[in-house]
């Protein structure tokens, strides 16, 4: 398992080397193998970046070097003796730039696409991905939900720490990939962990604020405007023609750019035609050409994450024929609009958004293609569920029903997954899942909302049963109980 902390397969570098605008404050100039920002993590040899500027600084520090840091770098001089110590003006991009220079810059050697934003960047990724792949283009692409390198899943960490991108990209270019596809999400962005790091395409999904206040919201949307600096001088902005933020912040960039959307201003948009519980199809516009698309995936928000891996590709000159070849060999986006059918007549859709603007877009989704009523299950009602469903179960006040705890019961043991205090949160869910399948008629849809937030501090439930295995086999119980009462 790559560490998290530090840069992996990396080379001996002298620091000045590897930041040349660091100034040498004591001792002399050293060369090393290693690095991190975590005093607890220091191993003997490695350089320490002090990322944190406050009165803690000097005494993190000091522990770094009694753990054996050979090297300090931080933003002012602290009272740290015995070992050089080099001054930066910002120790968080110098952090990202030293763990790049470890691995020998491969970024430099790829054509790195980075997606940002609020909402869709998994999606977004996971598409560009498939169409990459259908192009014969070896990709390597890094989310907070998974890892491929050409097409494989990799154990390795999220793209959310320096060293964790770094190690990635270096992996891409290992493993003979020409691009490298990275999700950049609020905290990325913030602790600027690519910041070392020039690409090709920045791709801003959308750039809705999810704080419920409104100073909180605009912050949010400026972290997010910052992922355009990471663009190389020539490197391409692709942006969302139907967000306002977005347009706004085009409206400020003078570099070359690309608009996706469902609006006639877009460079890339397409036209609905069909909307299904279990599909919709759609013309994808790209210039003078025009192409017919089947999704499995549903709801207008996946059409526009469809246009923003469209139009990434067509930067790189992929043909439109492997567009929507690879739109199409996207048939379920985990936790995204998943749609599950146990063949009671009622669809069930799985979205893990939990912000108000997630669960809005979710919803607005489902009811485009339902043609009953919706049920929505969540922990809490709240005025998005309130104002959009039908009727909402909110597990966290659930009565006892027998029918809906034997259900219950009946799943977890036929999966043998022991019922314990971690199962609590998956087995409310499941109970609100069941009551909602009992009330549901033909037609009707059931959204669970939030199900990403399913298992507390992302422990699953078990090893050997996922939560969809969970999910469908429950559906099925569910059916048979309507048999039984029919």
């Amino acid at each position: 398992m790559i560490a998290n902390t530090h840069p992996f397969h990396s080379h001996a570098t002298f620091i000045s080397q590897a930041l040349p605008s660091a100034q040498l404050a004591s001792g002399v100039d050293v060369a090393v193998t290693s690095c991190t920002n975590q005093s607890t993590a220091v191993r003997p040899g490695d350089a320490f970046v002090v990322c944190q500027n406050n009165t803690l600084a000097a005494d993190i520090a000091r522990e770094a070097v009694e753990r054996g840091a050979t090297a300090v770098i931080a933003e002012q001089y602290l009272p740290v003796f015995g070992v050089p110590q080099y001054l930066v003006d910002d120790a968080s991009q110098a952090y990202s730039e030293l763990c790049n220079a470890l691995l020998g810059h491969p970024g430099r050697e790829l054509n790195p696409i980075a997606i940002a934003g609020t909402h869709g960047k998994t999606s977004i990724a996971m598409l560009v991905d498939s169409i990459f792949n259908m192009a014969k283009r070896p990709v390597a692409t890094a989310t907070n939900q998974f890892t491929r390198v050409d097409g494989e899943c990799q154990a390795l960490l999220p793209p959310t720490t320096a060293p964790a991108i770094a190690d990635f990209v270096d992996e891409a270019l290992a493993s003979g990939c020409r691009q490298a596809v990275v999700e950049l999400d609020e905290q990325t962005l913030h602790t600027q962990a690519a910041s070392a790091i020039e690409f090709d395409v920045v791709c801003l999904a959308n750039m809705h604020g999810d704080s419920n206040s409104p100073e909180n919201a605009a912050a949010q949307r400026e972290q997010q405007a910052m992922a355009l600096d990471l663009l190389s001088p020539q490197g391409m902005a692709v942006l969302n023609a139907d967000d306002p933020n977005s347009m706004r912040v085009l409206a400020e960039y003078d570099g070359p750019a690309l608009t996706f959307g469902l609006s006639d201003a877009a460079d890339i948009t397409a036209l609905v035609t069909e909307q299904y519980v279990n599909e919709q199809t759609f013309v994808l516009i790209c210039g003078d050409e025009s192409a017919a698309v089947r999704a499995k995936v549903v709801g207008e928000t996946h059409v526009q994450n469809c246009l923003a891996a469209a139009a990434i590709a067509k930067v790189y000159g992929i043909s439109l024929t492997d567009i929507v070849r690879g739109i199409e060999r996207v048939t379920v986006i985990p936790g995204v609009m998943h749609r599950f059918d146990a063949g009671l007549g009622v669809s069930v859709f799985v979205d893990r958004g939990n912000s108000a603007i997630a669960r809005s877009s979710a919803l607005k989704n489902v009811r485009e293609v339902t043609t009953g009523d919706m049920y929505v299950v969540v922990d809490h009602q709240c005025v998005v569920t309130d104002t959009l469903a039908d009727r909402t179960i909110a597990t966290s006040c659930l009565q006892d029903c027998r029918v809906v705890t034997n259900a219950v019961a009946r799943v977890l043991a036929a999966l043998e997954v022991t019922n314990d205090e971690h199962l609590r949160t998956i087995v409310q869910k499941l109970g609100g899942v069941a009551q909602a399948l009992l009330l549901a008629e033909e037609g009707d849809t059931v959204v669970v909302s939030g199900w990403g937030t399913l298992v507390p501090n992302g422990r699953r439930a078990t090893t050997a049963v996922t939560e969809e295995q969970l999910l469908q086999s429950l559906m099925y119980e569910i059916a048979s109980e309507w048999k039984r009462a029919a």
